[in-house]
């Protein structure tokens, strides 16, 4: 116990100094965590190992996030970003699924695997985007609400891609179509219900609760209900930031929505979102990395920013969003963080791919992390802004 906490202490600790160096650098203090979590990791001093504790502290941080950026959100302008969330999430797949796959001829011959491979860089991960935008006071932009919107429909389209390719191999749980037909059914009844609520819920809730003065009870049932949808959402193969994101956009027309986010954020940023951010580099392990695994490496890395920054791109500009917000929103769907790693490691656990695709994956998940937040920061500044104008 006393090893678990120490490592905990030194995490934020790291996590806080590199925060603040990064703002001396004017730089967003997430990327000073994500670096202080590689130096602490086995990459550097390998002060902190990626356990169980840490890894369980690092899922709660990521939910939390999460809870706290569908809080955050505009839903009057998120409804609006409907149809061009919809369809930058489309292209933010299908760029990076063609490009991804036909790279991966440079490498491999087995068509399955290289499908899989451009099936790993159409994933995106928001938590990253999302704190960046936080900071930088952009969450509620145009750019920031269609890159939320696109993340959590990307997230439902690249689970059903994963479940065609597991049911076309047969290595699906149940195999064969049925495991298809099974798992899509699930989504579907999972999206109806969330949007239903969304819909409905909230005016129930503050009819009910109005009369009432805001209390610590209404954060404790909030987290519950955040980790009860995230609980849902993982139960049918969707990632559980999906379900805690979606619970917060319910809870943004809560009639005591101050006060949560309030509390939420002394939890999330005081202590588990830094030890998720510093889990990234600390997972880190680069045992038998080879020259070939860093050509690879390099490829994905290159097709996984490129694939992004011009499909999603462009399908911004389709909807009359001028060059820099159609650049911010390729740029905000960039990061892959933990939704590339759980698609690789299906991908590995089934025997579609081998180790010597895991492990460049990793690697391209540290350097979209690394260079998410860098990217962010120099798209959103009116000098880049007036440049790319």
């Amino acid at each position: 116990m006393e090893k678990v906490l120490l490592q905990i202490a030194l995490i934020l600790i790291a996590t806080k100094i590199g925060g603040i160096a990064a703002r001396k650098f004017k730089m967003p203090e997430v990327l000073g965590a994500l670096i202080a979590g590689v130096l602490i990791g086995p990459v550097a001093f390998n002060l902190v190992v990626y356990d169980d504790n840490i890894k369980l502290l690092s899922n709660l941080g990521v939910i939390m996030l999460m809870f706290l950026a569908g809080l955050e959100t505009n839903l009057n302008e998120f409804k609006k970003a409907g149809l061009s969330a919809f369809v930058i999430a489309v292209a933010g797949i299908t760029v990076p699924l063609l490009l991804g796959t036909f790279c991966a001829y440079l490498f491999f011959q087995n068509f399955l695997e290289n499908v899989f491979i451009g099936v790993i860089l159409t994933a995106t991960s928001v938590s990253i985007t999302v704190e960046t935008l936080t900071e930088l006071g952009k969450l509620n932009t145009r750019a920031g609400i269609n890159i939320l919107g696109a993340a959590v429909i990307d997230d439902i389209l690249g689970l059903m891609i994963i479940s065609v390719l597991l049911a076309v191999s047969g290595k699906g749980e149940h195999g064969g179509s049925g495991s298809l037909i099974f798992t899509i059914a699930e989504i579907l009844v999972f999206c109806i219900v969330s949007v239903i609520a969304i819909m409905f819920l909230p005016k129930v809730l503050n009819k009910l609760l109005k009369d009432f003065r805001p209390s610590r009870a209404f954060l404790t049932f909030a987290i519950a209900a955040a980790l009860l949808a995230a609980f849902i959402a993982e139960s049918l193969g969707i990632a559980a930031i999906t379900g805690a994101y979606l619970c917060g956009l319910l809870l943004s027309q809560f009639v005591h929505k101050e006060t949560l986010e309030r509390g939420l954020k002394s939890i999330s940023s005081g202590f588990l979102a830094p030890i998720f951010f510093a889990s990234v580099g600390i997972e880190a392990n680069l045992t038998g990395f080879s020259i070939k695994t860093l050509m690879i490496a390099l490829s994905m890395f290159a097709v996984a920013v490129i694939g992004k920054v011009i499909g999603c791109g462009a399908a911004a500009r389709l909807f009359r969003m001028n060059r820099s917000e159609s650049l911010q929103v390729g740029v905000g769907m960039v990061s892959r963080g933990e939704v590339a790693i759980i698609t690789a490691n299906i991908g590995l656990q089934t025997g579609i791919i081998t180790n010597e695709v895991f492990l460049p994956t990793i690697v391209v998940v540290i350097l979209t992390t690394i260079v998410t937040p860098i990217l962010l920061k120099l798209s959103f500044s009116h000098k880049y802004e007036k440049a790319i104008q």
